[in-house]
């Protein structure tokens, strides 16, 4: 998986002799002591965080971090409340200023729901030239249309009133020729586009992305592929002149895919990320098989020709093949409430319902006060495991001994690898592990959500197939 990372990590920061060095620094008090990490998105498809650097705030506040970057890309940093935000040119140096520091609540640090603000971080020292300024100058005059115009985009869908937009911001800012606002502003304009031609999309499709190169890490080319091609695979193959994406799918056959858009004008380089992006979103739709999918997956590695993209093949492999249903489970090897080490090679012969919980959350708590019954009724043939994300083990352990939890507790504090593994950064997260060790429910649903049931009937098909061999 690392070597994946870097591959994409290589893509978009050159590290070479001539990189030119930004260097991020400032003065924030309030973050005295804590680490902060500064990352990017570096594709639309999977949409991952790809950390670029980290530095610690002194205890006078002071900090100073290098970015060996080889093009403008945005950076990003989680500051609790606030998800920090600003853009770095190679070989320009920023000094920066945060928001002040404001703790996230226990509800809002592990509910699925909460999305930190997001945040221009300060720039003090610069002058109004600097390429944040004239996006951040754009960006408010783009909203403030938008949402004077709302009725007429939104529900009259008036091409005449997008166009006027479009006119207007284009007029004023035309004199700028900076390559990454050109794109910024080209694809703001694509998704006004879209807003009013739902019905059509293939018009905005074909004027901003069919024939145009792709601009894997910009932010905003990113968000208007992300909307505009969404499930793109699967919605196209239910128009009957396209019914033959679900045979093509089905068996695997990923360069017939790419040549299908291609053969309706797509450049190949766009070809072959929209079927990426369509088959990532595909595996978890009925549309198409599971087998199909992930085998034309693997024929991409290989066979995808756009450099570029290769990385982003190669992780849509490894996150889907790692949580699939009869892969195998990722390794667990924690140590339990006695401070002995527990692995899930121990229950072999069982059924293993696992979770991965925090006890601040009320959800959490909830789901695991669902379990007890279960448990008791199942023990002979379930067994539960439970693992705690508590940055504080002895909480969960307190936990345990105030309700009177029977079951496994395992200590997952800081365990990111496994957090990672087990897609479980938002909790509840569930998972039925086989006798085998192999996953038979990625993810389960939650004792409040049917598993009884459902595991009930597994277990049943399971002893019928184990009697007749």
């Amino acid at each position: 998986m690392r070597y994946f990372q870097i591959l994409i990590l290589l893509s978009l920061i050159s590290i070479q002799l001539n990189a030119q060095k930004s260097v991020l620094s400032g003065k924030a008090v309030d973050y005295s002591t804590k680490e902060i990490t500064f990352y990017t998105i570096p594709d639309p498809v999977l949409r991952q965080k790809l950390e670029l650097a980290t530095t610690k705030v002194g205890i006078d506040g002071t900090f100073s971090v290098t970015l060996p970057i080889s093009q403008t890309i945005e950076i990003y940093a989680d500051l609790e409340k606030y998800c920090g935000t600003m853009i770095v040119e190679p070989g320009k140096n920023y000094a920066v200023t945060f928001p002040p520091f404001s703790l996230r609540t226990s509800n809002e640090a592990h509910s699925s729901y909460f999305k930190p603000a997001p945040y221009w971080l300060g720039l003090p020292a610069s002058d109004n030239t600097d390429l944040n300024f004239v996006v951040r100058s754009f960006v408010m005059e783009f909203n403030s249309e938008t949402v004077k115009n709302t009725i007429s985009i939104y529900q009259t869908q008036s091409k005449e009133v997008v166009n006027e937009i479009i006119e207007r911001l284009e007029a004023k800012y035309s004199a700028n020729k900076n390559e990454y606002f050109k794109t910024l502003k080209k694809y703001y304009f694509a998704e006004l586009e879209y807003a009013v031609n739902q019905r059509s999309p293939e018009l905005v499709i074909r004027k901003y992305f069919v024939t145009e190169t792709v601009q894997l890490h910009h932010p905003v080319y990113q968000r208007a592929f992300e909307t505009i091609f969404s499930d793109f695979l699967r919605k196209q193959s239910q128009d009957i002149k396209n019914r033959e994406i679900v045979n093509i799918t089905n068996s695997g056959n990923y360069q017939k895919l790419v040549s299908f858009f291609e053969n309706k004008g797509y450049k190949k380089e766009f070809a072959e990320l929209v079927v990426l992006k369509g088959l990532n979103d595909g595996y978890y739709t009925n549309t198409f098989s599971k087998e199909g999918v992930l085998k034309a997956i693997e024929t991409a590695q290989t066979a995808t020709t756009t450099v570029i993209l290769q990385p982003v093949a190669h992780q849509i492999k490894n996150k889907l093949a790692l949580l699939a249903i009869g892969g195998k489970a990722p390794a667990i090897k924690l140590k339990n409430s006695k401070n002995e080490t527990v692995t899930l090679d121990q229950f072999g012969g069982k059924f293993i319902y696992l979770s991965f919980f925090n006890s601040k959350s009320s959800d959490c708590r909830a789901e695991l006060d669902s379990i007890v019954s279960i448990e008791k009724r199942l023990r002979q043939v379930l067994t539960i495991v439970s693992v705690s994300l508590d940055d504080d083990f002895d909480a969960a352990v307190k936990l345990w001994k105030t309700k009177g939890y029977k079951w496994e507790l395992l200590n997952g504090s800081k365990q990111k690898q496994l957090i990672n593994s087990y897609n479980a950064s938002i909790t509840p997260a569930f998972y039925l592990v086989g006798p085998d060790g192999m996953l038979k429910l990625s993810q389960a649903p939650s004792p409040s959500k049917g598993f009884e049931p459902l595991f009930l009937k597994m277990f049943r098909d399971y002893n019928f197939k184990r009697q007749r061999n």
